[in-house]
């Protein structure tokens, strides 16, 4: 290997971020890669770390091939084993938690900030010992933690928090030009992976308002799952005003679109989730089942784990008017993209290509003046290379004009 390296262990998309930063920024460094043991060489809901190195040429390595390296940066980001510091010759170990440290180490932090009812949270970059999220603080930044957050979006923040943080440090860790300082003994708090079973999520209703609030939107991560609560699954909830006049859990009032429940205090109103009917009315072109649930004030522009919204799904399925009108009337985002960074007017090409159909790409040429006809996907290909793959005359022809 190298005389200088840096080894970016972990997964997902703080991992891609971080290589690529140092693919473009530190020439003279070899970026070596361990891969979490998940991770499949497939997008999800993140980018997948794996996928990413295969594409730029990086060497995944195993951990112990590191051991005897030097001048070695190792920096784990979101790293799915422990790190033994003794097997290691460098001391340059390095580990971005999410959470303010010294509160929060170990597990789950995307989910027991919000059920504790915090009301900030942040990201730490720290030295690696033989603790578990115990070492020397070099770096934090902190954030608001909004009474409406739900886990994802709390786990989202922490990948861009902890992007940030690393960019702005690692000119410093390469140059050994950094700030220790221990973690101060008050305010600690750990917790282990026994603490929450997914595979088991239980809403306690026994509660206060608050308190069953705060459970909902913790466990409200749809790129893994919802919580499920008297047979609905439920993706928010909201605090009524009347105070709670009959046994917990107690249904006050229900309709397809919310249910109305019992608390130790004050009645809470269960927000169900109805994704699979909304994508469903995409697929089918089906607008005026979308005003309906509009006018519910069901949120329908949530996406799929695989990042999929209303507006590629209708595209996809080649629903002229369902674009349209989410074009013109709602004012929907042109270069809406999924987790692969496949963008909306790919979609619409590769309908048009597959169908023959070229209404709606016309559509989009001539009236969509946002759209970024020169957007690379996650694999580095625009919209001309599929389209070429796909070779249909017609949508070339429009494509190049």
């Amino acid at each position: 290997m190298a005389s200088k390296t840096i080894c970016i262990a972990g997964k997902n998309n703080i991992a891609i971020n971080i290589a690529q930063y140092v693919l473009d920024n530190f020439a003279d460094y070899k970026i070596v890669s361990i891969i979490n043991q998940n991770d499949n060489g497939k997008n999800h809901f993140q980018l997948s770390y794996k996928l990413f190195c295969e594409n730029n040429n990086i060497e995944i390595v195993q951990l112990k091939d590191v051991y005897p390296i030097e001048n070695l940066i190792f920096l784990s980001l979101e790293f799915d084993r422990i790190i033994k510091p003794r097997l290691l010759k460098t001391k340059e170990l390095f580990n971005i938690h999410f959470s303010l440290l010294p509160a929060y180490k170990g597990m789950y932090t995307s989910a027991l900030p919000i059920i504790n009812g915090e009301n900030k949270s942040g990201v730490t970059l720290h030295k690696i010992d033989v603790g578990i999220d115990t070492g020397n603080i070099i770096a934090q930044t902190s954030f608001k933690i909004d009474f409406k957050m739900t886990g994802q979006e709390l786990y989202n923040k922490y990948i861009n928090y902890g992007t940030d943080l690393i960019k702005k440090n690692l000119v410093q860790i390469i140059q050994k030009n950094y700030t220790e300082t221990p973690q101060p003994i008050q305010g600690a708090s750990y917790y282990s992976k026994s603490t929450i079973d997914y595979q088991n999520l239980v809403i306690d209703l026994n509660k206060t308002a608050f308190e069953i609030y705060n459970q909902i939107r913790a466990f409200s991560f749809p790129a893994y799952q919802l919580p499920i609560i008297l047979g609905n699954k439920i993706y928010h909830s909201r605090i009524l005003n009347q105070k709670s006049k009959d046994k917990p859990g107690t249904v006050q009032l229900e309709n397809d679109y919310e249910k109305v429940i019992s608390t130790i205090d004050y009645d809470l109103c269960l927000l169900k989730d109805r994704q699979k009917e909304l994508f469903n009315a995409a697929k089918e072109g089906n607008i005026n089942f979308v005003k309906e649930m509009i006018s519910n004030k069901y949120p329908i522009e949530q996406r799929s784990k695989e990042g999929w919204d209303i507006l590629i799904i209708s595209a996809y399925n080649g629903k002229y008017d369902f674009v349209k009108w989410l074009i013109e009337d709602l004012k929907w985002n042109q270069n809406s993209m999924n987790n692969n960074k496949t963008s909306f007017a790919m979609y619409v090409m590769t309908n048009a290509s597959t169908s023959d159909d070229i209404q709606l790409l016309k559509y989009i040429k001539e009236n969509c003046a946002e759209i970024n006809w020169n957007h690379k996907d996650a694999y580095g290909y625009d919209i001309l290379h599929y389209a070429k793959k796909l070779s249909n005359s017609k949508v070339l022809n429009i494509l190049c004009q």
